[in-house]
This record gives structure tokens, C-alpha cells and sequence, in this order.
């Protein structure tokens, strides 16, 4: 009996799908989706690759913990009036920036030779040396010549009296630094009535 109450069922549901299939609109969209279906497969096939790549992403925490990061900087980034005058301005300025990284690169490219090679650096080594030297020497000179009168003058126990001062004062050195401090003093003022 159990099988007589299935069969009339399946009778029954079978002619549900008859009369339903004989109807135009349903035979229409039938046909429609039978187009469709190399689509839906396509679509499906992605969604498939789609699911492989976030499962596989959601299962390495390296990545996710570096896009959390990533994230949670970008939302501490204030998107004010401000901030974006600034982005604003700096797209504005792209193209002289990019002459100037251009320019740099070009620096770059004839200096990296230079750099990188043992000889010119030498050579360069030696021609700063020709330029310092003597200008090192004479800072030496001077330096040790302020040492010995500093020496000089702290062994010296006399007093300097009017008639030594006016000795000094015939003295051909100091008759050159007294000129000299008249005419800056000269220019000086010359200068200072100018302006």
C-alpha cells in the first residue's frame, strides 16, 4: 500500500511539472537559463577561486596580522580639511617633485661611478689635500703663534710704561695693524652714513 500512496504522488507531481512546463513563460525562462549556463559555470568557477583565496588567506596569520596593522593605521589617518589640503597641494607639486627626483637620479648616475671606484676616490683624496693643506699649515702657524706670545706675555713680569708703549708705537708690525684698524674704522662709518 505504501508504494500505491508513492506512485500516486509521483503520478501527481509529475503532471504539477507537465502543466507548469507547458506554460509559454516558463518554457522562456527554460531556455533562457539553458543559455545561460556557460556563465553561471564561469561564475561559479570564480566564486570557487574566490573562497580558495580568502580561506587560504584567512589561514596564514602572518597576513592577516600585517593587514590588521596596515588597517589600523590607515584609520587613525585624520581625513580633515587640512589633510586633505595637503594631499592637494602635494599632487600639485608632483610634477616639479618628479623634475627634482629626475635631476637627483641624474646626480646619482654620475656620482655612483665616482663612488664605486677606488682610483677616482684616491685621485679626489689628493686634490683635497692640495686644497687644505696650506690652508691648514698657515691655521697651525697662526695657532701656535697666539701660543707663544700667550707664553710669552705670562713670563713677562715688567710694567709696560708710557715710554715702552711709545717704543711700541714705532714699531713697524704695529704701525700696520694701527693703519689697518683706522681704515676699517673709515669704511666703517663710511658704510654706516650710507645706509
Amino acid at each position: 500500500m505504501d508504494t500505491e500512496i508513492k506512485q500516486q504522488n509521483l503520478k501527481q507531481d509529475s503532471a504539477l511539472w507537465i502543466n507548469e512546463l507547458s506554460n509559454p513563460e516558463v518554457q522562456e525562462a527554460l531556455a533562457m537559463l539553458i543559455q545561460k549556463l556557460p556563465q553561471v559555470k564561469e561564475a561559479i568557477v570564480k566564486v570557487e577561486q574566490g573562497v580558495e583565496v580568502v580561506s587560504a588567506f584567512a589561514s596564514d596569520t602572518d597576513s592577516i596580522n600585517y593587514l590588521a596593522e596596515r588597517v589600523d593605521r590607515f584609520s587613525k589617518l585624520a581625513l580633515n580639511k587640512e589633510n586633505m589640503e595637503a594631499l592637494a597641494v602635494m599632487i600639485e607639486s608632483l610634477p616639479r617633485i618628479a623634475k627634482c627626483v629626475t635631476l637627483l637620479d641624474r646626480l646619482f648616475s654620475t656620482i655612483e661611478p665616482l663612488i664605486t671606484d677606488k682610483e677616482s676616490l684616491a685621485y679626489l683624496a689628493d686634490t683635497v689635500k692640495l686644497v687644505t693643506t696650506p690652508v691648514t699649515e698657515r691655521v697651525q702657524e697662526g695657532v701656535s703663534i697666539v701660543k707663544e706670545a700667550k707664553e710669552r706675555a705670562a713670563q713677562n713680569q715688567t710694567n709696560i710704561s708710557i715710554f715702552g708703549l711709545l717704543k711700541l708705537l714705532k714699531d713697524p708690525t704695529v704701525q700696520d695693524g694701527l693703519k689697518f684698524v683706522q681704515a676699517l674704522l673709515e669704511v666703517l662709518s663710511e658704510k654706516k652714513v650710507v645706509k
